[in-house]
C-alpha cells in the first residue's frame, strides 16, 4: 500500500540566524564631536600663540602660560574659552565610549566614570582661566589643583578603560604604550634633574639659552603628553566594539517535504 504525504510538512522550530555586525549611527556622530572638538581646541591653541608676547615656545613654556590673562593678556582668553568648549564637546564622544563597555567590565566602567569627571574639570579650568586674572592669588593653587584632577582623571579614565578591552575583548596592547609613553619620560626627565642638582628652577625659555636639551623639558613632555590624551580618547571612540544585538529569531516556516 502507497501511503501519501502532503505536500508541506511543517517545521516546529525557530532557525536562528547569527547576528550582524551594522555601523551604528552613534559611531559616525561620536566622531564628528571629537573632530570638532580636536578643531577647536588646535584653533585656539595657534591663536593664543600668535598673541603671546615676543613669540610662544612650544617646547620650553608650559601649557598654562598659553591661558594665562598674566602671561598672555591678549590671546590668553582664546586657549582659556576653547579649552572650555572643546572638553564639552567631548561628553557626546565619552558617551559612546561608556556604552560600549560591558557591564562586567568593571575597569571599563570605572575608566568611563573617570572620563566624565576628568571632562567636568576640565571645564573648569576653562572657565577660571577665562573668568578669573589669576584664581591662585584668591584661593592658593588652584589653578594647579583643578588642572591636575583633570589630567588624571582623564589619563586614569582612558587607561583604564583601554585595559578593560585588553581583558575582554582581547584588544591590542600597542594604544596604552602610546598613551603612556609620555608620562613615563616626564618621570624619567623629573628624576634625572633631581639627580643633577643644576637649580634650574621652573622650566622657561631661558633653558633654550642654556642649552639645556629638549628632551629635559617639563613643557615639551606636557605637550606631548596632551596630544597623546586626545589621541587616545579619539581611539576609544573609533575602535569601540560594535553594540551587541540580539539574535534574528525566524518563525516556522513550511518547506516542501521530501519523497519517502
Amino acid at each position: 500500500m502507497v501511503r501519501t504525504y502532503p505536500p508541506f510538512d511543517y517545521i516546529p522550530a525557530f532557525t536562528v540566524t547569527s547576528p550582524t555586525r551594522r555601523t551604528h549611527p552613534g559611531r559616525a556622530s561620536a566622531l564628528l564631536f571629537f573632530a570638532i572638538s580636536v578643531s577647536t581646541i588646535t584653533v585656539a591653541a595657534v591663536l593664543a600663540a600668535a598673541r603671546f608676547p615676543g613669540g610662544f615656545d612650544w617646547v620650553y613654556t608650559v601649557m598654562s602660560a598659553l591661558a594665562s590673562r598674566k602671561h598672555n593678556p591678549d590671546g590668553g582668553v582664546w586657549f582659556a574659552a576653547g579649552l572650555a568648549l572643546s572638553q564639552a564637546l567631548l561628553w557626546p564622544v565619552l558617551r559612546w565610549i561608556r556604552d560600549g563597555v560591558p557591564p562586567q567590565d568593571r575597569l571599563g566602567r570605572t575608566g568611563s566614570r573617570l572620563l566624565f569627571v576628568g571632562v567636568v574639570f576640565g571645564v573648569l579650568v576653562g572657565l577660571e582661566r577665562t573668568a578669573f586674572h589669576s584664581l591662585s592669588q584668591h584661593v592658593r593653587k588652584a589653578h594647579e589643583v583643578l588642572a591636575l584632577l583633570c589630567f588624571l582623571h582623564l589619563y586614569t579614565g582612558v587607561l583604564l578603560v583601554q585595559i578593560g578591552r585588553v581583558r575582554t575583548f582581547a584588544a591590542g596592547r600597542w594604544a596604552i604604550g602610546i598613551v603612556v609613553a609620555p608620562l613615563v619620560a616626564i618621570g624619567v626627565n623629573q628624576l634625572v634633574l633631581y639627580f643633577d642638582q643644576r637649580d634650574l628652577g621652573w622650566v622657561d625659555t631661558e633653558w633654550r639659552a642654556m642649552g639645556i636639551p629638549f628632551w629635559m623639558s617639563f613643557a615639551f613632555w606636557q605637550w606631548l603628553a596632551a596630544g597623546m590624551l586626545w589621541f587616545g580618547i579619539g581611539h576609544l571612540a573609533a575602535t569601540r566594539p560594535p553594540p551587541a544585538e540580539a539574535a534574528d529569531v525566524q518563525p516556522a516556516r513550511r518547506v516542501p517535504s521530501r519523497s519517502r
